[in-house]
């Protein structure tokens, strides 16, 4: 079934320069803009691999220990949060080097999710943007299980040898390919063509269930989620499909997702190269989509793509975007009205 929000409506208002003045941290030019953050020491690999963070999830442990989804390569790395600063740690690869006899290509993961003991890790499931070229290893998802206390894995990892116990499916293939269009009829279409093909950007968890927040297509000013039930994803369950609308603007499509106490943080972007960043709260099940805040991007060659809630009050939500193209992800924080 397809269920409709209602407007878009824009929620920020004058309180969150009040609040942000209230720590000594007000931006005249960006409301809702606490701090920049800082990352020591480094994360990863060469320069190019540090700038592909495009996804990031917490396991509700103290400190957070959090997951990173890497565009680049076939690995993820951990990181732990402390004060203001991101403590990058060891690094886990998502794939064995071959599969079916086949060598494995770059993941081009996109999104991540932390539920109920997991950590899941999503690949784009889109063709190569300017070639199409179809890889099957950015057709999965995976999931890991985690200490509850420690929020680490509890099996052995490294950067270079595959643990058998990352689990993996390409269940979402079929279930993008088989949702009702306009989501359908753009799966495995390239990204680069007309209104975007189908391509995975967002993912949380809330309630048994996966969020799949897509960049493409955007069709008539409306974006797209689809939702499933974890464990048919998994094993043998019946699939629990849903598919919400979001009226994000022409050419404007999700590019990350978190989960908050009464619905969704709802990060958006171009689905093509250029155009403006927002963050959105989206009320469950009322489905209202409400605008928090226009995204400043602090360098031209930057794009939001990962938004983490550190904190949330009764009206309030703590935030920390970062930024694929930036060294590290470029952490900054927010707070912001819901």
């Amino acid at each position: 079934m397809i269920r409709k929000t209602a407007t878009l409506m824009c929620a920020l208002v004058g309180a969150l320069a009040v609040l942000s003045a209230l720590q000594g941290f007000a931006s005249a030019d960006e409301p809702g803009f606490v701090a920049e953050w800082s990352v020591k020491p480094e994360f990863d690999g060469k320069k190019k691999l540090r700038k592909s963070i495009s996804g990031a999830a917490c396991a509700p442990v103290s400190p957070p220990v959090c997951a990173v989804a890497l565009d680049e390569k076939q690995r993820t790395q951990f990181f732990t949060i402390d004060g203001d600063r991101i403590v990058p740690g060891k690094s886990m690869r998502l794939l064995p080097k071959e599969l079916d006899g086949a060598k494995t290509g770059e993941i081009d993961a996109e999104g991540a999710a932390y539920g109920d003991g997991f950590f899941y890790i999503v690949g784009s499931h889109g063709l190569s943007r300017k070639k199409a070229e179809f890889n099957q290893s950015s057709f999965f998802l995976f999931r890991f299980p985690v200490d509850g206390e420690t929020g680490v894995p509890e099996f052995e990892f490294s950067k270079k040898k595959f643990a058998p116990e990352i689990e993996r499916t390409d269940a979402l293939r079929g279930i993008l390919k088989g949702a009702p269009d306009p989501i359908g009829q753009y799966a495995e279409k390239p990204l680069g063509e007309g209104s975007g093909g189908v391509n995975i950007e967002g993912l949380a968890y809330r309630d048994g269930r996966l969020y799949i927040g897509l960049r493409g297509p955007s069709v008539g000013g409306l974006s797209f989620l689809r939702s499933v039930n974890v464990d048919a994803l998994f094993s043998n369950s019946k699939p629990d499909l849903d598919v919400i609308e979001l009226a994000l603007g022409s050419g404007n499509g999700v590019r990350d997702l978190a989960a908050v106490s009464d619905g969704l943080i709802v990060l958006s972007g171009p689905v093509q190269s250029k155009g403006t960043y927002a963050l959105h709260h989206l009320s469950l099940p009322s489905l209202t989509l409400s605008k928090l805040a226009d995204l400043k991007m602090p360098d031209k060659d930057y794009k939001a793509e990962t938004v983490l809630v550190l904190a949330e009050g009764a009206e309030t939500v703590k935030i920390l975007i970062m930024y694929d193209g930036a060294k590290d992800g470029g952490p900054r924080e927010y707070l912001l009205t819901k």
